[in-house]
């Protein structure tokens, strides 16, 4: 039986024939794992092969060269750059020239372009390989399918290579430049194709921690908020929210640098974004305030300290927060009254309210009926909340008002699940702190 065949019944509904299948392919790496993934390679980048027999020698290809399991992961990298130089060109040649050429999203040949790529880099492997996949983006004589499927691995590169090396790999540091390139030719404006945008926009998320050194010029800086903030207007509710989700990331990595952009663009957009009917969109709307605050009460304990030392400190807020409560806490307010099926918008609205000082206290009440709420997950950020309220705002947790049917809540709390007793626990300790 030919490899296609045995591929293609891989995702056979009959039992016998899929179990044959995999022992077939199981035998096949065992006795021979170099030539298994030459063949698989061939069978990936013959445009004329089914779909099915395509995918599915993606799949094997790429299960051969990662797992879940980190210590696997990193066992199956050595092996592959334990092949001779010969076999692992003969398959990165394949899987390039794969991109593009299929008919199912997303790519499986962008997938193993992308983990051929994390074993490689990081050893100097495979140089030319950033350079490559930024030309396949910006060749004026690309289809579609090839941009989108080579910006799917390029989001695949950077979101995975980090996990290996835990630390900032070097290699796409050196080389952000040609990484934006490829990304802000995907995500501009004038991109006709949504799929395109949307795997940029998402290979944008993955690539922020590496483009600290864009991030530091201005001209390059105002270019990437240009195209982001413009892709927050995006038709395409996916192309919307990774957008979004860019901007909630980006204010977290590089606040320092956000003050010529927050009053011309940032705040209307979130603003806007946290009123939209479309649940996924009004989400990153409220993560956008969430991080704001979070990183505004970092920075304030941070002034405390340095103040007590008596130097300046390293950082400074610009208190984005405070100027936008009176448009935040409407939209709060409302969010946690929404009687909406999808628990994460609650959680989400709550998470932001621990950091608003101002008007935790006319929270409070609705912090105490969230701790009756059906999902253990609001359940469960509405004690931590409750802590962390007694721990920067311990006038408010101790108000006369609600401290009887708050304690009432938090005792019926001590028997909920595990991760929402562990919080009660936390918040009662900060309670007596507090009292």
């Amino acid at each position: 039986m030919d490899l296609i065949s045995i591929l293609e019944k891989t995702v056979s509904p009959d039992k016998t024939e899929l179990e044959a299948a995999q022992v077939y392919l199981e035998q096949a790496a065992a006795n021979n794992l170099p030539e298994f993934l030459k063949s698989l390679s061939n069978v990936l980048q013959n445009a004329s092969n089914t779909p099915v027999a395509r995918m599915a020698a993606g799949l094997q290809l790429k299960n051969a060269l990662t797992s879940k399991d980190l210590e696997i992961r990193l066992k199956y990298q050595e092996r592959w750059l334990q092949f001779p130089a010969e076999i692992r060109n003969y398959v990165k040649q394949n899987v390039l020239s794969a991109l593009g050429t299929e008919t199912i999203r997303p790519s499986s040949a962008a997938q193993c372009v992308a983990y051929i790529a994390v074993a490689e880099l990081p050893r100097g492997e495979w140089p030319e390989l950033i350079q490559m996949l930024t030309q396949n983006v910006t060749n004026a004589n690309s289809t579609e399918m090839t941009k989108e499927a080579t910006l799917e691995a390029i989001g695949y590169i950077c979101q995975d290579i980090n996990l290996v090396l835990f630390q900032e790999p070097e290699v796409l540091v050196t080389q952000s430049n040609d990484i934006l390139t490829a990304i802000v030719h995907g995500i501009r404006k004038d991109e006709p194709s949504d799929h395109v945008k949307l795997a940029a926009t998402n290979a944008l998320l993955n690539s922020l921690e590496f483009t600290k050194a864009n991030f530091e010029k201005e001209s390059e800086r105002h270019f990437i908020m240009q195209v982001v903030c413009e892709a927050t207007q995006s038709s395409d509710t996916k192309v919307r929210v990774a957008a979004l989700q860019c901007l909630v990331k980006i204010m977290s990595l590089y606040y320092q640098y956000m003050e010529a952009y927050m009053g011309p663009a940032l705040f209307a957009i979130t603003m806007e974004a946290m009123k939209s009917d479309i649940d996924e969109v009004a989400l990153q709307g409220i993560e956008f305030w969430s991080n704001v605050c979070d990183e505004e009460v970092d920075l304030d304990i941070e002034a405390t300290e340095a103040a007590e030392q008596g130097r300046p400190p390293a950082r400074t807020s610009r208190f984005y927060a405070k100027g936008a409560l009176q448009y935040l806490v409407p939209i709060l307010m409302q969010t946690l009254t929404k009687q909406n099926p999808d628990w994460r918008y609650r959680d989400a609205a709550v998470m932001a309210f621990a950091n608003l000082k101002p008007v935790v206290e006319q929270a409070m009440p609705m912090f105490i009926e969230l701790m009756s709420d059906e999902s253990v997950v609001v359940r469960d950020t509405v004690a931590w909340t409750i802590g962390r309220v007694c721990e920067l705002n311990p006038e408010a947790a101790v108000n006369e008002a609600y401290l009887k049917p708050l304690l009432e809540a938090l005792v019926k709390g001590l028997s909920a699940e595990p991760r929402v007793a562990s919080n009660v626990c936390w918040a009662f300790s900060s309670l007596a702190e507090a009292l």
